[in-house]
């Protein structure tokens, strides 16, 4: 319990220095936007456009990112409603708050988790553009903190989430 209690407060203090210090108008704007590139119609966009490609080589990225971000997508949810932790937003005061995209409980996070899959699974297709396509993935997980709707550790496991799912699927399927 003592170590939960440890994680806990070091996740607080984690999550009001990215929310609280960050905050300029600039990446008011910004950050919401950020995390959109990982919203439903934003994936659903991406895998349709892509598995009906007629390129194979594009067809088959698009195809391996909708098995994975499935996956992912399931797994996320699962975690989500055996631990149930509540968004930070509803228990941490003075947070600068915009609820873009959430639902009703905070572990993993699932745009962070979204954005994983899809950027990994790319990545390991094209692994001349993994540099930027991780940072942008991680773009979505910090996003999410800076609008108050996640811990840190949720973006983590997030992210974990992601490439496992993708690692997985890339070479299992």
């Amino acid at each position: 319990m003592k170590i939960l209690n440890h994680i806990q407060h070091s996740d607080t203090f984690l999550l009001k220095t990215i929310n609280i210090s960050l905050k300029c108008k600039c990446l008011d704007i910004i950050m919401p936007l950020v995390t959109r590139l990982a919203s439903n119609f934003s994936l659903i966009t991406f895998c349709l456009f892509t598995e009906l490609n007629p390129n194979y080589f594009i067809h088959m990225v698009g195809v391996k990112c909708t098995i994975s971000l499935i996956l992912s997508t399931i797994v996320s949810q699962i975690f989500k409603k055996s631990v149930s932790r509540i968004r930070p937003f509803l228990i941490v005061n003075n947070l600068n708050i915009k609820k873009i995209g959430i639902d009703e409980y905070s572990f993993p996070s699932g745009h962070t988790t979204a954005a994983f899959t899809i950027c990994v699974m790319i990545s390991l297709f094209c692994p001349s553009i993994a540099f930027l396509l991780i940072l942008l993935a991680s773009l979505v997980g910090i996003s999410r903190i800076y609008l108050g709707v996640h811990y840190p550790s949720d973006v983590f496991a997030g992210a974990i989430l992601g490439t496992l799912s993708s690692f997985l699927v890339f070479y299992l399927i």
